[in-house]
């Protein structure tokens, strides 16, 4: 009896460990597809190669084996960007446009990636170039699955890549630059929320317009750009910060206008 009593303790204990063990093996899951080969070209020379059905706000599909690589500078951590991507390569920045919400849980600001962009599509939405797939004949935001098939995750994130020291632009730069290079990954320094009284909140519910977003005004010297936040943005109730501010962000251009969009409320100082 002593001896069945031993056996049924060492069998319950090889069971315990073996599940123990299993429970606490590595996934080995890896985002994406880890076959995306090397970068052949630039941010800045796709943009320049789909110029044309960018600014007639078209779209087509890439045919060539082009693959990019940058670095993820705005993702969707707070809420304020939806759906998208920003990636810089030191040439420029790009908007990727992909149909799937808490993308920064394997893909946060500071990660490297590379994108094979054959088979994806580039085209102008409100003129400014964005990577992604045919939505009725315009650009739009591609599906998970095909995203994953087309990207590859660089190592760990690494919040030291130069890709993340953000561009610093004043008054001046914002009259001279061409609108058509957007996105930019910009600084301003010294800027002012011309709404900010101590009562008004970025994007408040009921405010929000059919994009659910808000646009309020950045004070840039003596220009005025559109600083636009979500309604789900998880500081969108908070109350707009008064006086000069430094504020780091998104400069894009929808039809030929600035618009400006922080990442968190942590890119506003």
């Amino acid at each position: 009896m002593k001896n069945i009593k031993l056996l049924l303790v060492s069998m319950l204990a090889a069971v315990f460990s073996g599940c123990m063990d299993h429970h606490d093996d590595p996934t080995n899951y890896t985002y994406g597809n880890p076959a995306v080969g090397e970068a052949n070209t630039t941010i800045a020379d796709l943009k320049t190669k789909y110029a044309g059905i960018v600014s007639s706000n078209k779209a087509e599909e890439v045919q060539e084996d082009l693959v990019i690589s940058g670095v993820i500078v705005g993702d969707d951590e707070s809420g304020n960007i939806y759906k998208n991507l920003y990636v810089n390569d030191g040439s420029g920045t790009l908007v990727v446009g992909i149909n799937a919400t808490g993308l920064y849980a394997f893909l946060p600001v500071g990660q490297k990636i590379a994108i094979n962009c054959k088979g994806l599509y580039v085209g102008g939405y409100g003129s400014m170039a964005q990577l992604g797939a045919l939505y009725q004949g315009k650009i739009g935001r591609m599906p998970e699955y095909t995203w994953k098939d087309h990207v590859k995750v660089i190592g760990q994130p690494d919040l030291s890549y130069p890709e993340l020291v953000p561009m610093e632009i004043d008054e001046a730069w914002l009259s001279s630059a061409n609108k058509a290079d957007a996105a930019f990954f910009v600084k301003i320094n010294d800027a002012e929320f011309v709404e900010a009284d101590g009562l008004t909140q970025y994007a408040p519910e009921a405010e929000g317009d059919g994009g659910n977003g808000v646009n309020r005004t950045l004070k840039v010297g003596n220009t005025n750009i559109p600083f636009r936040t979500s309604t789900y943005a998880n500081f969108a109730t908070n109350y707009m910060k008064m006086g000069k501010v430094d504020v780091t962000g998104l400069l894009t251009q929808y039809n030929g206008e600035w618009q400006l969009t922080v990442r968190t409320s942590r890119d506003i100082q």
